[in-house]
Formats: C-alpha cells, structure tokens, sequence
C-alpha cells in the first residue's frame, strides 16, 4: 500500500478513509438513491447489487454539513463548503471532524475548463494551489467520470444517472479495482449538493 506522499498517478488513494476497507481487487457496482424528505436529514443511500445498504449520507441539522456513513451509522467523512461565498468548493475531513488537521482532500471547479463542468480534486498532501490536480472529475448531463491526474485519462470510476417514478433520480456507480469506493462516493455526492447551485455559487 502506497503512503499519501505518493502521486495520485501512481495510486488511487485506498487509505483514505479506512485503512483499505472500501478497496477490493475487482470492481464495485453500487446505486445511489435519494432518501430525504422534507423534515429529515437523511440525503442518500446506497446499496451494493445485494441490495444491502453499503453508505448512508447525513445533513448536519442546522449546518451545511454533509456526513458519509457507513452501513452501522459510523462516520466516515464530513464534507461541507470552504465558505459561504466559496459554496462550490468543498472541503473533506476524517469522520466528523473539520479540523485542518484531519483535511483529506478538496473538491473545486477546474480553473482549465470554463465552459463545461469540470472539477479538480486535490488531496490535502498537495499544499501548492498551482499545482496540478490529483484527480479530475468531468460532468455531463447523465454522467459523471473520474480520472486520475491532471492530464491522464485513465478512468477510476463512472456514474450513469437513470430517471425513476416520481421524478427521482438512481446513481449507478462503477468503481474500479483497487479504488477506495467510499471516496468515489464522496465525491458523487458533492457534485450532486452543488449541482442546483452550480451556476450562482462558481
């Protein structure tokens, strides 16, 4: 297992959330489902091809917080904007915290790209803003893929969304061998929190 001072070119980051947990040598399918309602704070669920819950994704009640659990209710990871002008880019910390200290990585609106959406993700060991992204997300209307590096085009993962009954949207999510899946999640999310506020908020 690569330490977190390696590039993202060389590994995805496994240790990112729990020491190897979420990473299996062969690829993850899973589906992503919006489960709040009106006066919940429960956001999304998602399932493996078993159908058992793998995540669950948490409001913070009164806050812009956004919590990834695992299957027993333990965080994960807290995600949440950097600032209240600066809604498109969000920052992921280590279970609950929002210590600097326990900063993972940040997700941002590609300074490259202006005129289709693109993200940079940036894992917090990478302390120089001009310095190329680790991963980079690409997003269509129906799709979301992942890849590794600023330039590369080696794909990670894929989200293909499918329009069900009422209106609601399912995420179906493939995620290569060896990527740390509960990251690729967390990552889905958060384009999925700043989409409605896509174009006021970057």
């Amino acid at each position: 297992m690569a330490e977190y001072g390696q590039t993202a070119r060389h590994v995805a980051p496994a240790e990112l959330v729990a020491a190897g947990k979420f990473t299996v040598p062969y690829a993850v399918n899973l589906t992503l489902s919006s489960t709040g309602g009106l006066f919940s704070n429960d956001l999304y669920k998602v399932k493996d091809t078993n159908g058992d819950v793998v995540f669950k994704v948490k409001a913070a009640f009164f806050s812009s917080r956004r919590l990834l659990l695992d299957a027993k209710g333990t965080p994960l990871l807290t995600m949440k904007p950097k600032s209240f002008i600066r809604r498109g880019t969000r920052r992921v910390f280590r279970g609950e915290s929002t210590s600097p200290n326990d900063l993972l990585f940040s997700v941002r609106k590609s300074k490259m790209f202006q005129r289709k959406d693109h993200f940079d993700v940036v894992l917090a060991t990478s302390t120089d803003e001009a310095a190329p992204c680790d991963f980079k997300i690409i997003v269509r209307s129906k799709e979301y893929t992942i890849y590794i590096g600023e330039i590369d085009h080696e794909i990670i993962a894929q989200m293909n969304r499918k329009t069900e009954c009422c209106a609601r949207d399912r995420l179906e999510i493939t995620v290569n061998q060896n990527v740390d899946f509960a990251f690729i999640v967390s990552l889905i999310v958060i384009l999925e929190e700043i989409k409605p506020s896509r174009r006021s908020a970057m």
